[in-house]
């Protein structure tokens, strides 16, 4: 009776790593979430993903990533809050109807878009005073806000010399490096023709 009890304090010990050792490379091969921009086949152009947009849906969540689908007029609307997936990377896809009709993911060409950490993330160097990637703390595209609630992000898709002809100049605070938002600065999301 004392050998089983002594067994069963010591299996009482060990059951718990030795679970909790199994679990660990289940956890190393979780992605962490992140977005994956959806476009449709073969779109150039700004984007823009207006968050806490109220009535509008959430996104689709599949495969630890939130599915943003764009339309031709580059514009998604969600309720969700926008977020920062420190440590991921996001993803980008070009929406194609395959010959049996079942739509068809197709990676964006790697130059075609800023490849660094989830969200709004610029490609040019900090000291350029340019981006292909800008967040504003408003829904609306053009003028100061309106009191419709949302914020946005506005992010440029397409070859790297568009991208950098498309770049929007980077607003700063006189005297200082803090970025101020110029609502007639703004970037018109919407298909644009490839200008090589």
């Amino acid at each position: 009776m004392k050998a089983y009890a002594r067994a069963f304090r010591l299996s009482n010990k060990v059951l718990p790593i030795v679970l909790l050792l199994a679990l660990v490379p289940v956890a190393w091969g979780k992605q962490d979430p992140h977005y994956a921009f959806v476009l449709p086949d073969g779109y150039t152009g700004w984007i823009q993903i207006i968050f806490a947009s109220p009535k509008a849906p959430r996104p689709e969540f599949s495969h630890n990533r939130f599915l943003l689908r764009v339309d031709d007029s580059g514009v998604f609307r969600t309720s969700m809050l926008h977020s920062v997936f420190a440590g991921s990377q996001d993803e980008f896809f070009y929406r194609r109807i395959v010959s049996n009709g079942k739509e068809s993911l197709v990676p964006v060409p790697a130059e075609y878009f800023c490849g660094g950490n989830s969200g709004v993330d610029n490609c040019f160097i900090s000291s350029d005073s340019r981006a292909d990637a800008i967040e504003v703390g408003r829904a609306t595209v053009g003028r100061v806000s309106d009191g419709t609630p949302g914020d946005s992000w506005f992010l440029f898709v397409g070859p790297y010399a568009l991208r950098e002809k498309m770049a929007k100049h980077v607003h700063l605070d006189p005297g200082t490096s803090k970025k101020i938002d110029v609502p007639e600065d703004d970037p018109i999301p919407g298909r644009i023709k490839d200008e090589k």
